[in-house]
């Protein structure tokens, strides 16, 4: 399982990098892809992972979650928000590699936890993160095409984005071992907290100057729909 969860995390976004070449994708695809995601990616969360990771570690694991949320915070200060699909850089600018770390980073820290057989084999949350990253990939992707950022260059840094959450899996087996599982706890922990900054800025954001859009509002419904039919 450790495995193929390994090669979901590194393939999918080369696979958004393809998309992105091959198909250009419309912004508003987009937008109602990441308000499904966020929407399932925050059912999964609030119905079983966290009542879950509350029961096994008490509230002490609630420090590790708003580490995570606040941790998020600062990211998307260097990010600009890709991980909720902004693509606000102008044509001709390179992407800033502090960018490009703070979205590695994240990634990073969202796949130390998967480290641990039942995370990885928990499908509604592997989904749900694997849903987050690919709308994420995608504007990545598009970023470095609309910035003109050459062939060669583009690919490269979207390895090095694919490679973080498989280094990150590979972090939580050399440290997660044994007497480590805490770690990972603590980890997933982290993990969630960043997850529940993103998903509900995502989810605020489908209505942005408070302005009803009902295919955004369907997809949300949907994505809920969807998280609460996973409950296992």
């Amino acid at each position: 399982m450790t495995l193929t969860t390994v090669l979901a995390f590194f393939l999918l976004p080369l696979l958004a990098g393809a998309l992105v070449k091959v198909l250009r994708p419309e912004a508003k695809w987009l937008r109602l892809l990441l308000s499904f995601s966020g929407a399932f990616l925050l059912g999964v969360v609030f119905l079983h992972m966290l009542p879950e990771l509350y029961e096994e570690e008490g509230g002490r694991i609630g420090v590790w979650i708003l580490g995570g949320f606040l941790l998020q915070v600062v990211l998307e200060f260097f990010s600009h928000g890709i991980e909720h699909g902004h693509m606000h850089f102008h044509p001709g600018k390179a992407l800033p590699l502090v960018t490009l770390a703070s979205l590695c980073l994240h990634s990073y820290a969202e796949g130390i936890p998967f480290a641990d057989p039942d995370v990885a084999g928990d499908i509604p949350f592997l989904v749900g993160v694997l849903l987050h990253k690919m709308p994420m990939a995608i504007a990545l992707a598009t970023v470095l095409l609309r910035s003109g950022t050459g062939h060669a260059s583009s690919w490269t840094m979207l390895v090095v984005f694919a490679l973080a959450a498989p280094l990150g899996i590979g972090t939580g087996l050399l440290l997660g071992g044994g007497e480590g599982h805490a770690f990972l706890h603590d980890m997933l922990g982290l993990a969630i907290g960043m997850l529940l900054h993103i998903s509900t800025t995502i989810i605020f954001e489908s209505a942005p100057e408070h302005r009803f859009n009902a295919a955004r509002f369907v997809a949300v419904l949907l994505g809920a729909g969807l998280a609460l039919l996973s409950l296992h």
